[in-house]
């Protein structure tokens, strides 16, 4: 039964990485050639699939205290992110607009400490 679950995150390890590759690849020949991977299939289906072995990864992983440093790198890439998709998409909550933007790039930091406890 350990060997399946070694299987299983080691396969959902792989297709993460081979999905943000390809990606990333894509989108960067998308931006230097407008339309030459949009004419025949989206970039956002490689992006679904990244975050479909993601989600299979995490799941099967049972550390989350390795690579505390890319952790923490990552929690501190998203808060920029989370807040600016906050702000954004809080267009039609006027003046509780930052408020939101404020609390949504918390989320990055408070998620962290709460998956490395659970290891």
């Amino acid at each position: 039964m350990n060997d399946l679950r070694e299987l299983e995150t080691q396969v959902a390890a792989t297709g993460l990485r081979a999905s943000v590759a390809a990606c990333l690849v894509f989108w960067t020949a998308e931006l230097v050639r407008p339309g030459f991977v949009s004419r025949f299939l989206s970039v956002h289906l490689f992006l679904l699939s990244a975050f479909a072995f993601g989600a299979w990864y995490a799941s099967r992983v049972e550390r989350y205290r390795d690579w505390p440093l890319v952790q923490y790198a990552v929690a501190a890439l998203l808060v920029p992110a989370c807040a600016y998709a906050a702000w954004t998409l809080g267009q039609g909550l006027g003046d509780l607009r930052l408020l939101a933007a404020a609390f949504a790039a918390l989320v990055p930091l408070l998620i962290l400490p709460l998956a490395r406890s659970s290891s």
